[in-house]
Protein backbone atom coordinates (compact mmCIF):
# COMPACT_ATOMS: atom_id res chain seq x y z
CA UNK A 1 0.00 0.00 0.00
CA UNK A 2 2.63 2.62 0.80
CA UNK A 3 4.72 1.64 -2.49
CA UNK A 4 0.63 2.53 -4.54
CA UNK A 5 0.95 5.90 -2.58
CA UNK A 6 4.53 6.67 -3.63
CA UNK A 7 3.85 6.10 -7.35
CA UNK A 8 0.49 7.90 -6.85
CA UNK A 9 2.01 10.82 -5.49
CA UNK A 10 5.18 10.24 -7.77
CA UNK A 11 2.93 10.70 -10.76
CA UNK A 12 1.37 13.94 -9.35
CA UNK A 13 4.86 15.84 -8.41
CA UNK A 14 5.88 16.51 -12.15
CA UNK A 15 2.57 17.86 -13.25
CA UNK A 16 2.08 20.09 -10.17
CA UNK A 17 5.83 21.63 -10.65
CA UNK A 18 5.47 22.04 -14.52
CA UNK A 19 1.87 23.66 -14.28
CA UNK A 20 3.03 25.57 -10.96
CA UNK A 21 6.30 27.08 -13.14
CA UNK A 22 3.74 27.58 -16.05
CA UNK A 23 1.07 29.31 -14.24
CA UNK A 24 3.67 31.59 -12.73
CA UNK A 25 4.84 32.70 -15.84
CA UNK A 26 1.65 33.56 -17.34
CA UNK A 27 0.60 35.68 -14.01
CA UNK A 28 4.31 37.33 -14.00
CA UNK A 29 3.96 38.81 -17.54
CA UNK A 30 1.29 41.07 -15.89
CA UNK A 31 3.75 42.79 -13.78
CA UNK A 32 7.08 42.63 -15.94
CA UNK A 33 6.08 45.81 -17.88
CA UNK A 34 5.65 47.64 -15.01
CA UNK A 35 8.53 46.39 -14.05
CA UNK A 36 10.03 47.66 -17.19
CA UNK A 37 9.01 51.21 -17.14
CA UNK A 38 10.80 51.34 -13.58
CA UNK A 39 13.59 50.07 -14.92
CA UNK A 40 13.54 52.83 -17.76
CA UNK A 41 12.01 55.48 -15.94
CA UNK A 42 13.51 55.20 -12.57
CA UNK A 43 17.31 53.86 -13.62
CA UNK A 44 16.76 51.16 -11.00
CA UNK A 45 19.97 49.05 -10.05
CA UNK A 46 20.02 45.49 -10.58
CA UNK A 47 19.05 44.38 -7.30
CA UNK A 48 15.98 46.44 -6.95
CA UNK A 49 14.37 45.11 -9.50
CA UNK A 50 15.26 41.82 -8.53
CA UNK A 51 13.50 42.66 -5.06
CA UNK A 52 10.51 44.04 -6.52
CA UNK A 53 10.43 41.14 -8.55
CA UNK A 54 10.32 38.67 -5.57
CA UNK A 55 7.93 40.46 -3.47
CA UNK A 56 5.60 41.30 -6.31
CA UNK A 57 6.09 36.80 -6.55
CA UNK A 58 4.39 36.27 -3.47
CA UNK A 59 0.51 36.91 -4.04
CA UNK A 60 1.28 35.28 -7.83
CA UNK A 61 2.46 31.78 -5.56
CA UNK A 62 -0.26 32.24 -3.55
CA UNK A 63 -2.76 32.22 -6.42
CA UNK A 64 -0.44 29.97 -8.63
CA UNK A 65 -0.48 26.78 -5.45
CA UNK A 66 -4.09 25.91 -5.68
CA UNK A 67 -4.36 26.21 -9.39
CA UNK A 68 -1.41 24.13 -9.93
CA UNK A 69 -2.80 21.65 -7.52
CA UNK A 70 -6.01 21.13 -9.76
CA UNK A 71 -3.85 20.96 -12.75
CA UNK A 72 -1.49 18.35 -11.58
CA UNK A 73 -4.29 16.39 -10.59
CA UNK A 74 -6.46 16.08 -13.51
CA UNK A 75 -3.19 15.31 -15.08
CA UNK A 76 -1.98 12.43 -12.99
CA UNK A 77 -4.87 10.20 -12.23
CA UNK A 78 -6.07 11.15 -16.49
CA UNK A 79 -2.29 9.18 -17.32
CA UNK A 80 -3.17 6.43 -14.65
CA UNK A 81 -6.52 6.03 -16.46
CA UNK A 82 -5.41 5.93 -20.18
CA UNK A 83 -2.74 3.81 -19.31
CA UNK A 84 -5.26 1.47 -17.50
CA UNK A 85 -3.87 1.49 -14.21
CA UNK A 86 -6.62 3.06 -12.29
CA UNK A 87 -8.54 -0.79 -13.80
CA UNK A 88 -5.55 -2.59 -12.74
CA UNK A 89 -5.45 -1.48 -9.04
CA UNK A 90 -8.85 -1.59 -8.88
CA UNK A 91 -9.11 -5.39 -10.18
CA UNK A 92 -6.61 -5.95 -7.43
CA UNK A 93 -9.06 -5.22 -5.06
CA UNK A 94 -7.63 -1.19 -4.28
CA UNK A 95 -11.07 1.10 -3.71
CA UNK A 96 -11.36 4.07 -5.29
CA UNK A 97 -11.53 5.94 -1.79
CA UNK A 98 -8.06 4.79 -1.43
CA UNK A 99 -6.30 5.62 -4.73
CA UNK A 100 -7.15 9.28 -3.59
CA UNK A 101 -6.22 8.93 -0.67
CA UNK A 102 -2.91 9.44 -0.90
CA UNK A 103 -3.72 12.63 -3.05
CA UNK A 104 -6.01 13.93 -0.29
CA UNK A 105 -3.42 13.91 2.23
CA UNK A 106 -1.03 15.94 0.10
CA UNK A 107 -3.35 18.55 -0.03
CA UNK A 108 -3.99 18.72 3.47
CA UNK A 109 -0.34 19.37 3.77
CA UNK A 110 -0.43 21.49 0.98
CA UNK A 111 -2.74 23.59 2.23
CA UNK A 112 -1.85 23.93 5.72
CA UNK A 113 1.79 24.94 4.15
CA UNK A 114 -0.03 27.31 2.00
CA UNK A 115 -1.70 28.84 5.07
CA UNK A 116 1.57 29.18 6.88
CA UNK A 117 2.48 31.07 3.71
CA UNK A 118 -0.58 33.38 3.36
CA UNK A 119 -0.29 34.12 7.49
CA UNK A 120 3.15 35.04 8.07
CA UNK A 121 5.14 35.38 4.48
CA UNK A 122 2.50 37.02 2.23
CA UNK A 123 1.58 39.99 4.71
CA UNK A 124 4.94 41.03 5.00
CA UNK A 125 6.22 40.66 0.97
CA UNK A 126 2.85 42.61 0.32
CA UNK A 127 4.34 45.48 3.09
CA UNK A 128 7.70 45.49 1.71
CA UNK A 129 6.44 45.60 -1.49
CA UNK A 130 4.24 48.59 -1.00
CA UNK A 131 7.41 50.56 1.11
CA UNK A 132 9.35 49.62 -1.72
CA UNK A 133 7.08 51.10 -4.79
CA UNK A 134 6.45 54.37 -2.57
CA UNK A 135 10.13 54.47 -2.45
CA UNK A 136 10.64 53.93 -5.90
CA UNK A 137 7.84 56.35 -7.26
CA UNK A 138 9.99 58.81 -5.18
CA UNK A 139 13.16 58.38 -6.23
CA UNK A 140 14.87 61.10 -8.82
CA UNK A 141 16.31 59.84 -11.68
CA UNK A 142 19.75 58.94 -12.13
CA UNK A 143 21.50 62.50 -13.54
CA UNK A 144 21.74 62.18 -17.40
CA UNK A 145 23.95 65.30 -19.12
CA UNK A 146 22.43 64.93 -23.05
CA UNK A 147 23.61 67.43 -25.97
CA UNK A 148 21.42 69.99 -26.51
CA UNK A 149 19.09 69.96 -24.18
CA UNK A 150 18.23 71.56 -20.71
CA UNK A 151 18.69 69.26 -17.38
CA UNK A 152 16.84 70.85 -15.03
CA UNK A 153 17.00 68.10 -12.83
CA UNK A 154 18.92 69.95 -10.11
CA UNK A 155 16.92 72.04 -8.30
CA UNK A 156 17.66 75.85 -8.84
CA UNK A 157 19.79 75.41 -12.05
CA UNK A 158 18.67 75.03 -15.57
CA UNK A 159 21.73 73.39 -17.32
CA UNK A 160 22.62 73.38 -21.28
CA UNK A 161 25.54 71.57 -22.89
CA UNK A 162 25.67 71.99 -26.65
CA UNK A 163 28.37 68.84 -27.33
CA UNK A 164 29.69 66.19 -24.35
CA UNK A 165 32.55 63.88 -25.51
CA UNK A 166 31.48 60.34 -24.90
CA UNK A 167 34.83 59.38 -24.22
CA UNK A 168 35.90 62.06 -21.61
CA UNK A 169 34.53 64.30 -19.50
CA UNK A 170 34.90 67.47 -22.09
CA UNK A 171 32.14 69.49 -22.76
CA UNK A 172 31.69 72.05 -25.12
CA UNK A 173 29.48 75.62 -25.62
CA UNK A 174 27.95 75.14 -21.47
CA UNK A 175 24.84 77.76 -20.44
CA UNK A 176 24.30 77.41 -16.68
CA UNK A 177 21.19 79.48 -15.50
CA UNK A 178 21.05 79.73 -11.76
CA UNK A 179 18.17 80.81 -10.00
CA UNK A 180 18.29 79.68 -6.73
CA UNK A 181 20.04 82.64 -5.37
CA UNK A 182 18.32 85.03 -3.26
CA UNK A 183 18.91 87.80 -5.22
CA UNK A 184 18.73 88.37 -9.15
CA UNK A 185 19.55 84.60 -11.13
CA UNK A 186 23.15 84.40 -12.80
CA UNK A 187 23.92 83.21 -16.13
CA UNK A 188 27.07 81.35 -16.34
CA UNK A 189 28.52 80.88 -20.30
CA UNK A 190 32.04 79.15 -21.49
CA UNK A 191 33.38 77.96 -24.49
CA UNK A 192 34.66 74.80 -22.88
CA UNK A 193 34.62 72.76 -19.60
CA UNK A 194 35.35 69.30 -17.55
CA UNK A 195 32.45 67.59 -16.02
CA UNK A 196 32.65 65.24 -13.05
CA UNK A 197 29.53 63.83 -11.39
CA UNK A 198 30.49 61.75 -8.18
CA UNK A 199 29.22 58.42 -8.01
CA UNK A 200 25.70 59.01 -6.03
CA UNK A 201 25.21 62.19 -8.04
CA UNK A 202 25.20 64.44 -4.86
CA UNK A 203 28.19 66.51 -6.22
CA UNK A 204 28.66 67.70 -9.74
CA UNK A 205 31.81 69.99 -9.96
CA UNK A 206 31.86 71.65 -13.65
CA UNK A 207 35.24 73.65 -14.35
CA UNK A 208 34.41 76.32 -17.23
CA UNK A 209 37.01 77.81 -19.57
CA UNK A 210 37.44 81.02 -21.03
CA UNK A 211 33.44 82.07 -20.26
CA UNK A 212 31.47 84.39 -18.65
CA UNK A 213 29.16 85.62 -16.10
CA UNK A 214 26.18 87.85 -16.48
CA UNK A 215 23.94 89.15 -13.50
CA UNK A 216 21.34 91.97 -13.25
CA UNK A 217 22.02 94.76 -11.41
CA UNK A 218 19.33 94.80 -8.31
CA UNK A 219 20.03 98.43 -7.64
CA UNK A 220 20.00 100.11 -10.99
CA UNK A 221 17.25 99.06 -12.75
CA UNK A 222 18.60 98.30 -16.91
CA UNK A 223 21.94 97.87 -16.06
CA UNK A 224 23.77 94.76 -15.59
CA UNK A 225 27.28 93.38 -14.71
CA UNK A 226 29.25 91.00 -17.05
CA UNK A 227 32.59 89.27 -15.50
CA UNK A 228 35.06 87.56 -17.75
CA UNK A 229 36.74 84.70 -16.02
CA UNK A 230 39.65 82.11 -17.54
CA UNK A 231 39.04 79.81 -15.50
CA UNK A 232 36.01 79.38 -12.87
CA UNK A 233 34.78 75.94 -10.99
CA UNK A 234 31.15 75.69 -10.65
CA UNK A 235 30.14 73.05 -7.87
CA UNK A 236 26.34 72.07 -7.69
CA UNK A 237 24.88 69.94 -4.94
CA UNK A 238 21.94 67.44 -5.61
CA UNK A 239 19.97 64.98 -3.79
CA UNK A 240 21.44 61.82 -4.65
CA UNK A 241 19.76 59.72 -7.05
CA UNK A 242 18.54 56.44 -6.51
CA UNK A 243 15.58 54.79 -4.22
CA UNK A 244 15.76 56.01 -0.96
CA UNK A 245 14.44 52.99 1.79
CA UNK A 246 11.66 54.33 4.19
CA UNK A 247 9.09 52.41 6.10
CA UNK A 248 5.58 52.41 5.16
CA UNK A 249 2.94 54.13 7.39
CA UNK A 250 -0.30 51.97 8.39
CA UNK A 251 -0.47 48.38 7.36
CA UNK A 252 -3.49 47.79 5.42
CA UNK A 253 -5.65 44.28 6.14
CA UNK A 254 -3.63 42.49 2.83
CA UNK A 255 -0.12 43.82 4.75
CA UNK A 256 -1.37 42.27 8.17
CA UNK A 257 -1.29 38.47 9.44
CA UNK A 258 -4.60 36.64 11.19
CA UNK A 259 -3.53 37.76 14.66
CA UNK A 260 -2.84 41.19 13.88
CA UNK A 261 -6.49 41.53 12.09
CA UNK A 262 -8.04 39.73 15.11
CA UNK A 263 -6.94 42.53 17.33
CA UNK A 264 -8.03 45.44 14.85
CA UNK A 265 -11.63 43.44 14.67
CA UNK A 266 -11.96 43.73 18.41
CA UNK A 267 -10.89 47.26 17.85
CA UNK A 268 -13.62 48.10 15.64
CA UNK A 269 -16.07 45.94 17.94
CA UNK A 270 -15.73 48.17 21.15
CA UNK A 271 -16.32 51.46 18.63
CA UNK A 272 -19.29 49.77 16.92
CA UNK A 273 -20.12 49.24 20.78
CA UNK A 274 -19.76 52.84 22.20
CA UNK A 275 -21.41 54.01 19.04
CA UNK A 276 -24.50 51.83 19.59
CA UNK A 277 -24.97 53.28 23.20
CA UNK A 278 -24.32 56.45 22.49
CA UNK A 279 -26.76 56.50 19.42
CA UNK A 280 -29.85 54.36 21.27
CA UNK A 281 -28.92 57.10 24.27
CA UNK A 282 -29.69 59.87 21.50
CA UNK A 283 -32.19 58.20 19.96
CA UNK A 284 -34.13 58.75 23.32
CA UNK A 285 -33.71 61.99 24.16
CA UNK A 286 -36.65 64.55 23.00
CA UNK A 287 -35.25 68.23 23.09
CA UNK A 288 -37.41 71.31 22.60
CA UNK A 289 -34.45 73.31 21.76
CA UNK A 290 -31.60 73.23 19.12
CA UNK A 291 -33.46 70.09 17.44
CA UNK A 292 -31.19 70.86 14.38
CA UNK A 293 -27.54 69.85 16.45
CA UNK A 294 -29.87 67.23 17.87
CA UNK A 295 -30.36 65.22 14.15
CA UNK A 296 -26.80 65.89 13.05
CA UNK A 297 -25.59 64.28 16.51
CA UNK A 298 -27.51 60.93 15.38
CA UNK A 299 -26.51 61.32 11.89
CA UNK A 300 -22.82 61.63 12.63
CA UNK A 301 -22.94 57.99 14.68
CA UNK A 302 -25.16 56.57 12.73
CA UNK A 303 -22.19 57.19 9.91
CA UNK A 304 -19.88 56.29 12.09
CA UNK A 305 -21.33 53.14 13.04
CA UNK A 306 -21.58 52.08 8.94
CA UNK A 307 -18.03 53.04 8.66
CA UNK A 308 -16.89 51.08 11.89
CA UNK A 309 -19.05 48.40 10.37
CA UNK A 310 -17.84 47.84 6.84
CA UNK A 311 -13.69 47.97 8.42
CA UNK A 312 -14.50 45.25 10.57
CA UNK A 313 -16.30 43.45 7.80
CA UNK A 314 -13.08 44.23 5.29
CA UNK A 315 -10.98 42.64 8.33
CA UNK A 316 -13.10 39.64 8.89
CA UNK A 317 -13.06 38.88 5.22
CA UNK A 318 -9.77 39.21 4.83
CA UNK A 319 -9.30 36.35 7.77
CA UNK A 320 -11.52 34.23 6.20
CA UNK A 321 -9.88 34.16 3.13
CA UNK A 322 -6.21 33.30 4.50
CA UNK A 323 -8.06 30.33 5.29
CA UNK A 324 -10.68 29.51 2.32
CA UNK A 325 -7.86 29.96 -0.39
CA UNK A 326 -5.70 27.12 1.31
CA UNK A 327 -8.43 24.78 1.97
CA UNK A 328 -9.34 24.85 -2.45
CA UNK A 329 -6.09 22.52 -2.55
CA UNK A 330 -8.29 19.69 -0.77
CA UNK A 331 -11.20 21.06 -2.59
CA UNK A 332 -9.73 20.71 -5.95
CA UNK A 333 -8.18 17.49 -4.92
CA UNK A 334 -11.92 16.04 -4.86
CA UNK A 335 -13.51 18.09 -8.27
CA UNK A 336 -10.17 16.95 -9.82
CA UNK A 337 -9.14 13.23 -8.80
CA UNK A 338 -12.81 11.79 -10.60
CA UNK A 339 -12.66 14.21 -13.35
CA UNK A 340 -9.47 13.04 -14.10
CA UNK A 341 -10.32 9.37 -14.46
CA UNK A 342 -13.48 10.01 -16.02
CA UNK A 343 -11.55 12.31 -19.36
CA UNK A 344 -9.07 9.84 -19.46
CA UNK A 345 -6.45 12.36 -21.11
CA UNK A 346 -3.32 13.35 -19.61
CA UNK A 347 -2.64 16.36 -21.82
CA UNK A 348 -1.65 19.62 -20.28
CA UNK A 349 -3.96 21.70 -22.86
CA UNK A 350 -7.09 19.72 -21.74
CA UNK A 351 -5.72 19.70 -17.87
CA UNK A 352 -4.72 23.45 -17.72
CA UNK A 353 -8.19 24.41 -19.34
CA UNK A 354 -10.41 22.29 -17.49
CA UNK A 355 -8.84 23.69 -14.55
CA UNK A 356 -8.72 27.31 -15.88
CA UNK A 357 -12.95 26.96 -16.02
CA UNK A 358 -12.90 25.72 -12.21
CA UNK A 359 -10.27 28.44 -10.98
CA UNK A 360 -12.53 31.28 -13.12
CA UNK A 361 -15.68 30.04 -11.47
CA UNK A 362 -13.98 30.09 -8.07
CA UNK A 363 -12.64 33.24 -7.95
CA UNK A 364 -15.16 34.91 -9.28
CA UNK A 365 -17.33 33.63 -6.58
CA UNK A 366 -14.42 34.76 -4.33
CA UNK A 367 -14.35 38.51 -5.30
CA UNK A 368 -18.30 38.32 -5.75
CA UNK A 369 -18.16 37.33 -1.69
CA UNK A 370 -15.70 40.00 -0.72
CA UNK A 371 -18.36 42.35 -2.69
CA UNK A 372 -21.19 41.56 -0.72
CA UNK A 373 -19.51 41.05 2.42
CA UNK A 374 -17.66 44.70 2.84
CA UNK A 375 -21.13 45.87 1.62
CA UNK A 376 -22.76 43.99 4.77
CA UNK A 377 -24.70 42.23 2.53
CA UNK A 378 -23.53 38.83 3.76
CA UNK A 379 -21.85 37.64 6.37
CA UNK A 380 -18.25 37.30 5.74
CA UNK A 381 -17.61 33.41 6.33
CA UNK A 382 -19.92 32.40 4.03
CA UNK A 383 -18.23 35.12 1.25
CA UNK A 384 -15.06 33.47 1.39
CA UNK A 385 -16.04 29.55 1.73
CA UNK A 386 -18.89 29.89 -1.14
CA UNK A 387 -16.26 29.44 -3.79
CA UNK A 388 -15.50 26.12 -1.93
CA UNK A 389 -18.94 25.15 -1.29
CA UNK A 390 -20.27 25.44 -4.62
CA UNK A 391 -17.13 23.41 -6.35
CA UNK A 392 -16.70 21.22 -3.12
CA UNK A 393 -19.98 19.70 -3.19
CA UNK A 394 -20.01 18.97 -6.56
CA UNK A 395 -16.52 17.12 -6.30
CA UNK A 396 -18.21 15.11 -3.37
CA UNK A 397 -20.72 13.57 -5.68
CA UNK A 398 -18.18 13.02 -8.22
CA UNK A 399 -16.49 11.05 -6.05
CA UNK A 400 -19.16 9.01 -4.52
CA UNK A 401 -20.15 8.33 -8.22
CA UNK A 402 -17.24 7.13 -9.16
CA UNK A 403 -16.09 5.30 -6.25
CA UNK A 404 -19.80 3.33 -7.16
CA UNK A 405 -18.74 3.44 -10.72
CA UNK A 406 -22.10 5.68 -12.24
CA UNK A 407 -21.81 6.80 -15.77
CA UNK A 408 -22.91 9.99 -16.68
Amino acid sequence: MIQISRYILKAHIGPFLFAFVIITFILVMDIIFEIVNLIIGKNLGIFIVLEIFALNLAWIVAVSIPMAVLVATLMAYGRLSADNEITGLKAGGISFYRLIAPAMAAGILLGAGHLYFMDKILPEANHRARSLMNDVHRARPTLGFREGIFMDDIPGYSILIDRINPRGNDISSVTIYETMTAGTPRILTARSGELDVSPDGSIITIMLYDGELHQRDEDTPGRYFKEVFDRLRVTLRSTPSGVSRTEAGARSDRELNIAMMYRKVAQWQRDIDAAEKKLARLQKMTLDEEPARHEADIRREQQLLSARFQQKNSYLVEIQKKYAIPASCLIFVLIGAPLGMRMRKSGLGLSIGVSLGFFLLYWACLIGGEALADRNLIEPALAMWAANIIIGIPGIILVLGTARERIW
